[in-house]
Formats: structure tokens, sequence, C-alpha cells
């Protein structure tokens, strides 16, 4: 008995083909939005809303805190904190208490939890500078990767506007450098932000700016952590972010319009600028014993919309097992899913029990943060992946159209024992299918046993289909 999944896709014309991967991807953002609330059992419940005030106890429903500030301050492990579906919250959150539950109460959208401290269309606070159209923002700003102006705080608005981050690569770039509308420095010497602005001050143009700052969402490695029903936003780094941690659990979350902060310093050692820049939707830095990322959407990350990862150049040991990657939807990212934890002499260094199935990547080297580097853009990766690798499966999963890579596997023992079987591969004919063990291949006729011979695919189910129109 065959085992190909959506193998009818083959036997169709591109916009029937289409037309069936647009009503999965619309019926996983479905469940997603209509997931319900978490229920708690019997531990504490502390309730936020935006009717709340910091001065109540948060102990109920008539009771609700207001902050993120508070909910730091009065959280405990075993915690269950519950965000009022419909309101929205600014600011980034300390995950430093184990056993600790984030998710929401209520009904309409799911609560918004925004890192951007605050909504920067205020035109007192932009002031001219002496280059014509450029406004400095007269406060503080540590370190922004993301402008996005005018949010309509819908699920799924791909095409917002945003502005278009410029990198110091020299010691006489500054402010004076911008030359397009929108174009914008956060200078990492002074944290002063300079924005081009065409039509006047952006304080008045705008009704909305927001800017992600560097800082984790929800950033820490308290273990036995769950969040479940939010939609995270305007971060310049990590959505949720995590170092080495145990029983971690993401689940019916949104990410959206979330990276782009500069990764390290500004300046090297020698001399030369840094001009790296990141910010997942979901990351593990490090190891990990038991880490779930199931119905979540992820879309405009700058970067990766989950992974769990650690590099051949970290220090120390580092153990990866029992990961599942379940029914996620990706679309408009740099990478999709992206993995690997890198051999490094002296230390141990282990995979296993890894699952990813059912998930749907699409579009990726499309979104917000691409641009100049799409063609490296891969849906399914793993770089640097260590010998010591045991049951890593990837099944069933769809990856749906890529301006550089559906895959990328990079030339190393552990990689080539990953079991890969049952996917789908979308992408148009003579584009790339991936880098595979030191080697790029073409999607075309030869793609299908291109992947059962190099990565030992069982039943591939491989669909041609013209690429979608470019839209950073």
């Amino acid at each position: 008995m065959s085992n190909k999944y959506m193998p009818e896709l083959e036997n169709m014309c591109p916009a029937q083909a289409k037309r069936i991967l647009d009503i999965k991807a619309q019926k996983m953002k479905d469940a997603v939005i209509f997931t319900p609330n978490y229920q708690p059992k019997s531990e504490r419940v502390i309730y936020v809303s935006n009717s709340g005030c910091d001065c109540n106890d948060g102990l109920s429903p008539e009771t609700p805190i207001a902050t993120l500030a508070k909910v730091d301050e009065i959280t405990r492990p075993g915690d269950t904190i519950l965000f009022k579906r419909g309101d929205h919250f600014r600011g980034n959150i300390r995950v430093d208490k184990d056993g600790v539950t984030y998710a929401s109460y209520g009904e309409g959208i799911k609560p918004i939890i925004n890192s951007s401290k605050r909504n920067f269309a205020d035109p007192s606070i932009w002031q001219k500078t002496d280059k014509e159209n450029v406004y400095v923002c007269t406060e503080e700003v540590n370190n922004a990767g993301l402008m996005h102006f005018d949010p309509e705080y819908t699920y799924g608005i791909y095409n917002e506007l945003y502005g278009h981050m410029k990198l110091r690569r020299e010691d006489s770039f500054g402010y004076q450098n911008l030359e397009g509308d929108l174009d914008f420095f956060c200078d990492r010497k002074t944290n002063k932000l300079y924005l081009y602005s065409a039509e006047g001050n952006p304080g008045e143009r705008f009704l909305d700016i927001e800017v992600g700052e560097a800082g984790n969402t929800f950033g820490g490695s308290a273990h036995n952590v769950t969040f479940d029903g939010l939609w995270i936003m305007h971060t310049g780094c990590h959505g949720i972010g995590s170092g080495t941690t145990v029983n971690r659990v993401v689940r019916n979350c949104v990410f959206s319009w979330l990276g782009g902060s500069m990764l390290g310093g500004e300046k090297r050692a020698d001399g030369s600028y840094n001009g790296t820049r990141f910010g997942n939707a979901v990351e593990i830095y490090g190891g990990c014993l038991g880490y779930t990322v199931e119905n979540n959407w992820m879309y405009q990350i700058y970067d990766t919309a989950v992974t769990h990862q650690f590099g051949h150049y970290s220090e120390g040991d580092c153990i990866q097992h029992d990961v599942i990657y379940r029914g996620n939807l990706m679309e408009y990212c740099f990478w999709s899913i992206e993995f690997y934890d890198g051999e490094r002499p002296g230390t141990n260094r282990e995979i296993k029990d890894i699952y990813m199935t059912d998930n749907f990547a699409r579009y990726g080297g499309y979104g917000w943060g691409c641009k100049g580097r799409e063609g490296g853009a891969p849906l399914f990766c793993g770089s640097h992946v260590c010998d010591n690798l045991q049951n890593f499966i990837a099944e069933r999963n769809i990856f749906e159209q890529s301006l550089g890579l559906l895959v990328r596997l990079e030339d190393d023992p552990g990689a080539r024992k990953i079991v890969v079987r049952n996917n789908v591969y979308v992408n148009p004919k003579g584009a790339n299918l991936g880098h595979l063990y030191g080697k790029n291949y073409k999607f075309d006729d030869t793609a299908a046993e291109t992947l059962k011979t190099l990565i030992n695919e069982e039943e591939p189910t491989v669909v041609f289909m013209p690429a979608p129109p470019v839209r950073f």
C-alpha cells in the first residue's frame, strides 16, 4: 500500500493544485485562530486585562492586573497566566519560573503580546535633522530591527508597510546616508533611531508606528513551560526564545512581523562591521529534553519560523531529545524549519527522537526581511548535524515555493541518517530543489529520483507550479 502524501496534486493542472494547497493553508489558519482557551486545573491563575489595574490581585476575571511588568513581578512557579482575548499588551516577559503556562481567556482575537514599547506615531518625538526628509526619534531605541507602519492587527495581512533597515558598513556611515522613503538607521553608538520620511513628520504621516527592538518577547529557559493561544509580534529578536530547557510546549499561537535586530556587537574584533541580523518565531539555542511546537501559524518572520540549534562553534555539550514539530503553518519567512547541533571535538553532542510532520512551509524568501538574500532561503534546513543522531523522521510535510531552496542538508554524517519520507515538494520547473550534501540540484524531471537517491525519500510528491509574484 502506498503512503504517498497528496499524490492527486501531481495529476492536477497548476491552478487546481494551488487551489487545493490554498484551501489546506486556510484550514490550518482556522485551526489556529479558533482554538478554545486553555482550561486551568488546580493551579493558581493570574488574569491580565487592559481594563485591569496593577493594584488588583489578578486572581479572578473581575480583579485582573494590567501590565506585563506586573506579570513578571507576581508570577510564581506553577502559575497559569491568562491574557484577555481582544486586548493588546506591550512589553516583554521573563520566562524564569518553572511550570508556568501563558494562555488566554475570554472571547475575540488572540491576545496580542507586542514588544514595541509604544506607538511611535507621535509628532512630538520626531525632530528634523540637517538632512532633508530625515527625522530622528527623541526617545532612546535599542538595536531596532523592524519598523512597521499602520499595522491592521488583522490575521494574515502579509504585505503591510515596513521600513528598510540600513546598516553601518564603514565608520563614515550615518543618518546622512539615508536616501529612500522609509529607510531607517538605528545608531547603536547613541541609541538614536533615524527615519527617512518623504511625506513629512512620521508622527503626523502615520496613525501607528511599531518598532521592534532587541529583546525576546518571551525570553528565558525555565522548564515545563507552555505557551497556548497568544499572538506575538514586533520584537527585533525572538518571539519565544530559550537556551537549554526541559519540556517546552508552544501551541495554538500566531507569530507575525518580528525579527531583524543585529546579532552581537556592531563591530568585530578585526575592526570590520557586523551585518548579521536575526529573529525567529520560536527558538531554542542549546539542548532540550522535550520540545513540542504544534498548531501554530508563523508569517513575516525575519529569519526562522521554528528551530532548535547549537553551533559547532559553541562550547559545551548539547543534548537534543524528544522534539516534535507538528501541524504548523509557516509563510513568508527566510527559514521555515531549521535545526542543527554541530559536531565539536571534546564535547557530547546528541540528537534523538525528532519528529516533524504535517507542517506546511510556503513562500520561502518572499518575506519582509528577505530582499537581497532571498536566493539562500530554505524551507527545511539542517546544517552541521552531529554524527550521534537516532530516530529523526520528517514525513507528510509540504514544502511549497521558495526563491532559494526547498531543502538544505549539509554533508554531515548525521544529516545522512535523517529519515525524510512522503513529503510534498512544489516549485517552478527549473527552480532550485536543494543543496544536498555539498551539491546543488534543480527542481526538474529528475527531482523525484534525486530525492529518492540522496535523502531516501520513499515516495515524494513532486508538483511543478509557476512562482507567485515576488513581494518583500
